[in-house]
Order: C-alpha cells, then structure tokens, then sequence
C-alpha cells in the first residue's frame, strides 16, 4: 500500500527521492561503549556503499589522529558514495576535514539559549558571524558545504532563520536541522522544514534522535515537508536513545511515501548483522525491519493466516529486506501449524509420526526453546528414525592464561567422541575456535557467518541463547543452543547447525 497520493494532497512538498545521508560511522560511533577500529570503519563504509548510501558522514577528524587517519583512509577507497567530515566552526576543525581528502564537510554550530550560554558562551549575534564566517571559509576551500544549526527545535525561531539564511548566503550547499535531543513532534519538524526551505531556497535535510521515540517519525515528517535528506544510522544506533533508523526510513519511504532512496533494500538485513556485531550493539528482537522477530510468527491465528498468504501478517515479504520468514513454534502449538509448516517441506506424517512430532515440540518448548522451521525441520528427522543429531557437546570446560581463555570440548559425532581445544579472547571465543577446529576436520570448509547471543542479566537462573549462521560448504545453516554457559550455547549452536549439513550428507 502507497500513501503518496494521499500525503501529496496534504503535502506538495513530498519529493521524489531522498539522498540518504549516513552517520554509522560518526554519530552511531558516538554511542556509549563502541570504539571501532580503522579496518572496521573500512569495512562499515564499503557496507553502506554498496547498500546506495548517497553520503558517508565517516567522522570527526579533529577528534583525535586516530579519527584523522580513519576518515583520511575511507576517502581513499574510492567509494561511490560521497565522503563527508564533521567540523566544528572553527577553521582548525574545517582545514583537518578538508585535509582528510573528504568530498563533503559538515559545518556546525549551536543555537539554542541553552547551548549558546552554557557551552559556547557566545552571544547571537556572535553566533551568526561565526557561522557566516566559517561556512565562506570551508567554502572557499573548495568542497561542498553542510551546514547544520545545532540545537536546532530547541532554538528562538526567528534567530535560527536568520542564521540558516546567512549560511545560504555564505555558501552553503544545504542545511540540516538536527533535534539534537528528540523533542520535536512530527508536526513541529514538517513546519521548520518548509520554514528552513523558503528562507535558504537550499535542500533540507533532518537529523533526528530518539529519546522520545519519534525520530523515524520526525524523519518522515520532515520529508513530508520537503527535505530531500535524511541523516540516519544502522540499527538507529546514537548516543543516548540512538538516532533515526536507516532501515526504518528507507523502507517506509520506498513502500509507503513512493519516494526513491537509492538503497538496495535486499541488502538492510546483511548491513545491520554487520554493523551489530562490529560495534557490539545487539539489534532487540523486536526492532522493526531487521529485528529477529520482524518476520517471525508464532502458532495460532497468525501462522494461520501466513501459511495461507503471508500478506495477511506481514507488510512487505521477508526477502525484500534480506530476511526470512519464520515459523515460531512452542509448548501450546497445535497439531495444524507444525503440520502445515511440514507439508511445505515434503513431510506427510502419519497420526502417530505427528503425536511424536508434536512431544519433540512441546519438550523444546518446556526448555524455554524458540522452536523455529529450521529447528523443527532438523529434529522432526531424527524424531521419525530415532536419529540423533549428528554433532552433540557433551562436556565443556575453560581455563585462563594472562588475557587469554582456552577450551576445551568434548564431542559425540556420531556415536564416536571427539576431543578439541580452542583459544581465545573470551570463553565464548575460545569456544568458538574449538568447535571450528573440530568441524572443519568433519564437513570441510567451515565459516561462522553470523552470531546473536542474548546472556540474561540473571544467568544463574535463565539459560544464554546463541543463534549462529554456518556457512557448510558454500550452505548457509542456522543453529540454536540454550545453556546457563554462553560459551555452551555457542557450541551447542554450531554443533546444530553442522548437524543438519552431515545429516543432508548421509541421506544424499
């Protein structure tokens, strides 16, 4: 379903397409406890590239060197999209950008009461010369100019259309307005757009955070009101509450506004794993777009209704964001949906193949188990021929030299035991390393293409859950494990996953 015709007639405003302005790198870097390394800022900047990011903000070079040399080497890839840097309005600030080879630097400078006199200490009007001052200085250094008034829903609005329409005068190629705190409504933001936009005569771009939860829907309310530039980050990560969502606007815009992005949609879920497990920020399951649950339904009326069409449940099918579908079974799941999600994959069970199928079922859900299609598909096997699985952690135990954890694991592989020893960074490492050891000598060429591991605030009570993709031999398999030790469920995880590849191997 497109709203464009109807926003249209409320809002002539609405563009027909967005560039898409990313700060992962910069504002998404600023969350507490992320510090991402230079080869890891290379790889994110490639992401976004190839996913159609029109503008990379890479970071704040006069930070520290190390900013400096990571801006200065995303610059150098050659990347189609636009290279920016942030810069205070400060000459010192605008030459460190312009030095690091950037295609964009983003100029700004507060203009609330609030910022002016506590952290500036600067008068308006010393405020607006600044700002004209330093937006004709970065101009004249020859690259594009983004100019941002820092502060912005939170600033006397007179004062801050004077000062966008100075930058404008100055050179600026185009203003952003940022609710540096998540106070704007939807409302509030349309209007300062189309304000901001007759005043400068410049594309607007909206910088929204989300301390109030409104930042995707400012977003889009600022694109209602004719900006034609969304500043967002990966997973909505930011300091405080986070930032707008990348994934979240883009693809409200694409299937509900009609408004192009340039983003490969296809690809959202692939950059926001990346991303995740770069910066160590876990995705909530139930984020919307590329949560764990996004696409996923449990028994009832609603896989009732998938099953049947999946429209009925669903806005967009999975695959348009790079997701899957899933079938979420559990303890008070009924006979229709584990036989339905069956039928689909070849099984027609008898009466009492299902009774037992169904036992399989309820004991997973009895363990605290996401019972997924992929879970219930391995185990439905061997519940039939009374298999089990072909890879089982039978016993688990580490051991710590200085900074470093060793495991070892204990294995059954089809019936024979198995020994391997792993090192590491952390247990959860050490463990992975063992378990690639051990299957790399059973299946071949073996790669850990993902991992979530949710570890509860009370361990000792509830179990860790790990969920792990495994890339077997150019098959991509998924595995779940339960354990109160996260290193266990991890193994446990792999273990599953690579069970399902040897099992594949002996019926072939």
């Amino acid at each position: 379903m497109v709203w464009r015709e109807f926003v249209l007639g409320r809002n002539p405003s609405l563009p027909e397409r967005v560039q898409v302005f990313d700060t992962t790198l910069r504002d998404g870097e600023q969350s507490p406890g992320v510090a991402l390394r230079v080869e890891e800022k290379l790889r994110i900047a490639e992401a976004l590239a190839d996913l159609g990011v029109a503008v990379i903000e890479a970071g704040y070079p006069a930070v520290s060197r190390g900013e400096m040399e990571a801006v200065r080497s995303i610059a150098r890839l050659g990347l189609p999209s636009k290279i920016c840097a942030l810069s205070r309005c400060e000459k010192g600030d605008i030459d460190r950008a312009v030095d690091a080879g950037v295609d964009w630097v983003h100029v700004f400078i507060a203009t609330s009461e609030l910022h002016m006199k506590y952290k500036l200490r600067m008068t308006p009007d010393e405020v607006y010369s600044r700002a004209v001052e330093m937006v004709e200085y970065a101009k004249s250094r020859g690259v594009t100019v983004h100019f941002s008034c820092e502060d912005a829903t939170r600033s006397e609005r007179k004062f801050l259309l004077k000062v966008y329409r100075g930058a404008a005068e100055a050179g600026a190629d185009s203003v952003d307005i940022p609710d540096t705190v998540g106070v704007a409504i939807p409302e509030v933001m349309k209007e300062l757009v189309r304000e901001v936009k007759g005043v400068t005569g410049l594309p607007v771009a909206v910088h929204c955070h989300d301390d109030m939860g409104l930042a995707t829907a400012n977003t889009l309310a600022g694109v209602e009101g004719g900006a034609e530039i969304v500043h967002v980050t990966v997973n909505g990560i930011g300091e405080r509450a986070g930032n707008t969502s990348l994934e979240e606007v883009v693809l409200a815009l694409e299937t509900l506004y009609g408004v192009k992005t340039g983003i490969r949609l296809e690809k959202l879920a692939s950059v926001s794993r990346l991303v995740s497990r770069l910066t160590g920020m876990v995705v909530q399951k139930n984020k919307a777009v590329v949560g764990d649950n996004a696409f996923s339904h449990e028994s009832g009326i609603h896989v009732h209704g998938v099953i049947n069409n999946p429209a009925t449940y669903e806005p967009v099918m999975p695959e348009v964001v790079g997701k899957r579908r899933r079938i979420v079974l559990g303890k008070h799941s009924g006979t229709h949906a584990v036989l339905e999600v069956l039928k689909q994959h070849g099984f027609n069970l008898s009466h009492e193949e299902t009774r037992r199928v169904l036992e399989r079922v309820k004991e997973l859900g009895d363990m605290g188990m996401r019972v997924t299609e992929e879970l219930l598909l391995r185990d439905v096997i061997g519940v039939l021929d009374g298999s089990k699985p072909s890879i089982s952690v039978e016993s688990i135990s580490y051991a710590k030299d200085g900074e470093t954890f060793a495991c070892s694991l204990v294995l059954n592989v089809r019936g024979e035991r198995m020994e391997s020893r792993g090192i590491g960074r952390s247990t959860v490492s050490a463990s992975i390393d063992a378990m690639r050891r051990a299957v790399s000598a059973l299946v071949g060429d073996v790669r850990l293409e993902d991992l979530a591991l949710y570890v509860p605030p009370d361990p000792d009570r509830y179990p860790a859950e790990a969920e792990v993709v495994v890339v077997v031999n150019s098959k991509t398999l998924t595995g779940r494990g339960l354990a109160h030790d996260p290193g266990l469920a991890v193994a446990m995880a792999v273990a599953g996953a690579v069970s399902q590849a040897l099992s594949v191997e002996a019926r072939g």
